[in-house]
C-alpha cells in the first residue's frame, strides 16, 4: 500500500513543482491583448502606414541570475506596411500605472534605436522595474499605460496604449462562485530584444 500512495503522490509533487517554475505571477492578465494602434495613410485605399501590436505579458519574477528585478513585461511589434522608413527608439517607451506613477525606464537587451524599411516588422520585449525597488504589492495595477514615438520619414508619431487587468468568475468544484483573475498563459520570451524581419 505504501508503493502505492508513492506512486500516486510523488507525480503529483512533480507536477506541482513544474507548475510553480513560471517567471510570472500568476492572476495577471491584462487586455486588450494586443491593444492594436495604426498611423493611418497618406494616400486613401492604403493599409496603414505601421501598425503597432502591444501586450503587457506579465508581472515578471525576480530573477537574480539573470539580473532581472520585478518589473512589468511589455511585447511591442511593429508593421512597416507603407512606403516609408520607420525609426523605433526603444528608449522612448514610458509606462504609468493608472494613478499616473511613472516606472523608471525599462530594461532592453538592445536599446539602439532600429530602422524598419518598408516591409520589415521589428519586436522588442521590456521589463519595467517597479519604482523604489518595492514589489508589485505596492501598487495599483488595474490599469496601466504604454507610451512611445515612432519616426515615420520627417514626422514624429507618439501612440498610447491603455490597458485594464481582467477578472473573470469562475466556480469551485462545489460550484460556490468566487470572483478570481483569470490565469495568465506563459510567456515564453526572457528578457528583451529587438529583432526585425521582413515578412
Amino acid at each position: 500500500m505504501r508503493w502505492v500512495c508513492c506512486a500516486i503522490v510523488l507525480p503529483l509533487f512533480s507536477l506541482m513543482v513544474g507548475c510553480s517554475s513560471s517567471p510570472y505571477e500568476d492572476g495577471y492578465l491584462y487586455l486588450p491583448h494586443p491593444a492594436v494602434l495604426d498611423v493611418p495613410p497618406t494616400q486613401p485605399a492604403q493599409p496603414p502606414q505601421v501598425s503597432s501590436f502591444v501586450s503587457v505579458v506579465g508581472i515578471r519574477i525576480a530573477d537574480k541570475k539573470l539580473g532581472m528585478p520585478e518589473s512589468v513585461e511589455v511585447r511591442l511589434r511593429l508593421d512597416d506596411n507603407g512606403p516609408q522608413a520607420v525609426t523605433f527608439d526603444p528608449r522612448s517607451l514610458q509606462l504609468s500605472t493608472g494613478d499616473l506613477l511613472p516606472f523608471p525606464p525599462p530594461l532592453i537587451q538592445s536599446p539602439a534605436p532600429a530602422t524598419l524599411t518598408p516591409g520589415e516588422s521589428a519586436l522588442v520585449t521590456a521589463n519595467f522595474p517597479f519604482p523604489g525597488g518595492k514589489s508589485y504589492d505596492d501598487f495599483n495595477l488595474e490599469t496601466l499605460q504604454l507610451q512611445w514615438i515612432l519616426q515615420v520619414g520627417s514626422q514624429r508619431i507618439p501612440q498610447t496604449a491603455g490597458f485594464r487587468q481582467e477578472y473573470r468568475r469562475y466556480y469551485y468544484y462545489s460550484y460556490d462562485p468566487y470572483w478570481g483573475v483569470y490565469p495568465y498563459p506563459r510567456g515564453p520570451f526572457i528578457g528583451g530584444v529587438v529583432v526585425i524581419h521582413r515578412r
